[in-house]
């Protein structure tokens, strides 16, 4: 694969420099972040108002601790899905809550520990050094939101005003604002070094929807700290489980969203991606592209090796197609041994095509399954969909890919980029000499 494909502002990108940013970026974060935990925890005592316990003391103060790691753990399990993306996890109400219950040391070790995903118990899912960069990126912004918390609430602006009330209103604002704030920067810092995405990019990840579930997070956090002061603690998981309740609901229409064999976005999930991005298109926000993609070969393999092979293919070819695109990016399974990708915010149609060829090495790449080895190839055809008031509809869409991925079928296999006398046509079977696990040239990629 070439090793300097163009991004999708059609810079290149050396994976030996992106990768050295990121590895210091990620090493930065975990410096910085646990110098700022142990700072904290030497200057600022715990508040004795996170005591679980009337008499207050050690003990209560500990209990009070374990009691907010313990529900941000529970919420940690809680990984919200927005546009198929695992960007937002249910932390901050309990971040927030010890933070304004216990100070800037509580926020920092609930924010430490409490930020344990379920993702990160899975192995190879998620590498140590990220899990460490994502916790103490978490702890840095939870004891900053402390330290501004504290001294805006016990500063001077209470005393010259005279209103301690609206001294305590602006410390909650700011806190939020600087917990929120600071950790996505930090996730979206991780975005552009990881995934190769300009700042532009990731900040369309932090759309109307991740705001708006920032901000829910924001005002549960304080319903907790309400309760917890005034009703006890019974009270904050009380609203913790109805939240969790209301979740498990949005999960079962996640569900309904995606495919279960491949994790990939349903066709009726995908459409709805495809109609949110349009909606920018056709204000001149920039051009998308829409890939059909179609196995070749893939019944050879179920022929051959039986339809466990044929799932392990199908599988496989999903968790390729999500490592291949960005996360401004969105695949689907359209069926069968069908499926399509949405790019979003290319620049031209040559990085479109040059990101389908990327996608086209990937899949025609051996696959291991329990019967042997085996490879297959792709039939990808490109739409490219430039920003102006006469948008095809999605179903044109969806018909334009096709026939141009029907004329790649028929060059036996690659990439083909849409052109308007293209139509749509039977694929012709690909030559049926060789087995299934014969590799496939690979002359027609870009060198």
């Amino acid at each position: 694969m070439d090793p300097r494909l163009p991004s999708a502002d059609g810079r290149d990108r050396t994976p030996s420099l992106q990768a050295f940013a990121l590895y210091t970026y990620t090493v930065a974060t975990i410096v910085i972040g646990l110098t700022a935990l142990a700072w904290a925890s030497v200057a600022f005592p715990i508040w004795p108002t996170i005591s679980l316990t009337q008499a207050g003391g050690n003990e209560g103060i500990l209990l009070g601790l374990l009691f907010w790691i313990g529900l941000g753990l529970l919420g940690g399990t809680r990984v919200q899905h927005i546009h198929g993306h695992g960007v937002l996890t249910f932390h901050l109400p309990f971040i927030l809550a010890a933070t304004a219950l216990g100070g800037p040391v509580a926020g920092g070790w609930v924010a430490m520990v409490s930020t344990l995903e379920a993702r990160e118990l899975r192995p190879n899912e998620v590498p140590w050094y990220g899990t460490l960069a994502n916790h103490a990126g978490m702890a840095l912004s939870a004891v900053l939101a402390g330290v501004v918390y504290a001294s805006v609430r016990n500063g001077p602006l209470g005393t010259v005003t005279d209103q301690p009330q609206a001294a305590e209103l602006v410390a909650i604002v700011l806190a939020s604002l600087v917990l929120a704030g600071l950790s996505t920067m930090l996730a979206a810092g991780t975005m552009v070094l990881r995934d190769g995405l300009t700042l532009r990019e990731a900040g369309r990840l932090l759309d109307t929807s991740f705001r708006a579930t920032s901000a829910s997070e924001v005002v549960l956090g304080w319903v907790m700290v309400l309760a917890y002061g005034t009703i006890g603690w019974w009270a904050a998981v009380i609203c913790a489980s109805l939240v969790l309740v209301i979740w498990q609901a949005y999960d079962y229409r996640e569900i309904v969203r995606h495919d279960t064999m491949t994790g990939l976005l349903s066709r009726a999930g995908f459409d709805a991606r495809l109609e949110e991005i349009l909606v920018g298109v056709r204000r001149g926000a920039g051009r998308i592209a829409v890939l059909a993609i179609d196995l070749d070969r893939f019944k050879s393999v179920n022929d051959t090796y039986g339809h466990g092979a044929g799932d392990a293919v199908i599988r496989e070819v999903g968790a390729r197609l999500r490592g291949s695109i960005r996360l401004t990016d969105a695949a689907v399974r359209r069926g069968g041994d069908e499926f399509g990708v949405l790019l979003a915010g290319v620049s031209s149609a040559d990085v479109a095509v040059a990101l389908a060829w990327k996608i086209h090495a990937e899949l025609c790449e051996p696959i291991e399954t329990d019967v042997g080895v085996v490879s297959i190839g792709a039939s990808i055809g490109v739409y490219v969909v430039e920003p102006s008031n006469r948008v095809p509809t999605i179903e044109r869409l969806h018909g334009h890919a096709d026939s141009a991925m029907y004329v790649a079928k028929h060059a036996r296999g690659g990439v083909h980029l849409y052109e308007p006398g293209d139509t749509v046509l039977p694929a012709s079977p690909l030559p049926s000499t060789g087995t299934p696990h014969g590799a496939l040239p690979h002359d027609r990629a870009p060198r």
